[in-house]
């Protein structure tokens, strides 16, 4: 399929699917756009809104799938899903015989979200972490993909009476090194473990030459503001009086002071610390400044992409090849922003880890101490 080049005869489909069971019914002619956004950091990953005008309004107890095609210059078609939830309602205008309006779209995670056992749930040791929170999720009635994992819980764990299935499946999983419960277009659940996505071969490149899909317009920023520069640490008892920083003085670091010409600090109190004198728990003290310093210091990089709709997912990598820029950037597909209009127009939002190799200089005093 040419995903570059001129797209004829581009349609949308709105179509409602059944829920539960999520077998696919008619197609929505009332709707007449919207748009969806996909985030690694969102807890539904998907969500989203749509137009309607027409003689009834969308329903709201089942879902609607939302899909994309077109036809490209050698003649072949395309069509597939962008995403799949369910809809909210909004304020509704009523012109005689005609309603309009617009619609929330919240990703069918919303079921696992919205829900809980009610009680105190106790989940005994080996317990198989992965099997139980795609056990879960599957009782709600979604569909759910998950890898093999021979994970179990070394031991108890109880979850709060107030907790929502979706963090009850997302704990689990992570306590099996895998992601969060993502959703793909299709609204099914898929259970992975964690990749980081720049460790992964690029499933899109854009590039500007003949086969490319993004405009001439990418914005990059970071988290360099963000960045402290000096962590300054306090611990006190009934014995000793402790103060410690760490610095990043690097002049080959983009947040050191020397780069910035000031400090950006983060100052916090430590209440627990080892050592059995006054000097080694100084030197434990100044450890744990230089730890947070590097902790807080991983560079993040953020690349938005603007162009034509692909299927791409979140979580997948990829590489942005600006030439005419000079940017040469590869990343993880953290969010993804569709437009249901012509073209299909999307933003990918790719981010890059740094992560932080500069010289660390510590200090630090013992500033009273009792030795009575």
């Amino acid at each position: 399929m040419r995903w570059h080049g001129n797209r004829y005869h581009e349609h949308w489909t709105f179509r409602r699917v059944k829920w539960p069971g999520m077998e696919e019914a008619e197609d929505y002619g009332q709707i007449t756009g919207g748009k969806s956004s996909e985030s690694q950091f969102k807890e539904l990953k998907a969500t989203g809104s749509i137009d309607y005008k027409g003689s009834t309004v969308p329903d709201e107890d089942d879902a609607v799938r939302v899909y994309y095609g077109f036809t490209d210059d050698a003649g072949e078609s395309w069509e597939g899903p962008v995403v799949t939830g369910f809809l909210e309602l909004g304020e509704t205008d009523l012109d005689g015989s005609l309603v309009s309006g617009s619609a929330d779209l919240s990703g069918m995670l919303t079921v696992a979200a919205s829900t809980g056992p009610g009680y105190p749930l106790t989940l005994p040791a080996g317990t198989p972490t992965v099997d139980t929170a795609a056990g879960f999720l599957r009782a709600l009635g979604l569909v759910v993909n998950a890898a093999p994992s021979s994970h179990r819980l070394s031991g108890a764990h109880t979850f709060e009476r107030d907790e929502k299935w979706l963090g009850i499946a997302n704990w689990l999983l992570s306590a099996a090194d895998f992601g969060s419960a993502t959703t793909d277009a299709w609204g099914a659940v898929q259970m992975q473990p964690y990749v980081e996505p720049t460790e992964r071969t690029p499933s899109w490149t854009f590039r500007d030459d003949e086969t490319s899909v993004f405009f001439p317009s990418v914005t990059v920023r970071d988290n360099r503001a963000d960045t402290p520069n000096v962590v300054r640490l306090w611990y006190e008892d009934d014995n000793v009086g402790l103060y410690a920083e760490a610095r990043n003085d690097d002049p080959r670091s983009a947040a050191s002071t020397v780069t910035r010409r000031r400090e950006r600090q983060l100052d916090d109190e430590v209440t627990e610390l080892s050592g059995d004198t006054p000097e080694k728990m100084l030197e434990a003290l100044k450890a744990a400044a230089r730890k947070r310093l590097l902790d807080n210091s991983t560079r993040i990089d953020y690349v938005e992409v603007h162009g034509l709709f692909i299927p791409s997912r979140v979580g997948e990598c990829g590489l942005l090849d600006y030439r005419e820029a000079g940017v040469d950037r590869l990343g993880g597909i953290t969010a993804k922003d569709v437009e249901f209009g012509l073209g299909g127009e999307t933003t990918h939002t790719m981010r890059r880890l740094l992560r932080p190799d500069f010289k660390v200089t510590t200090a630090g005093e013992v500033v009273w101490r009792n030795d009575a």
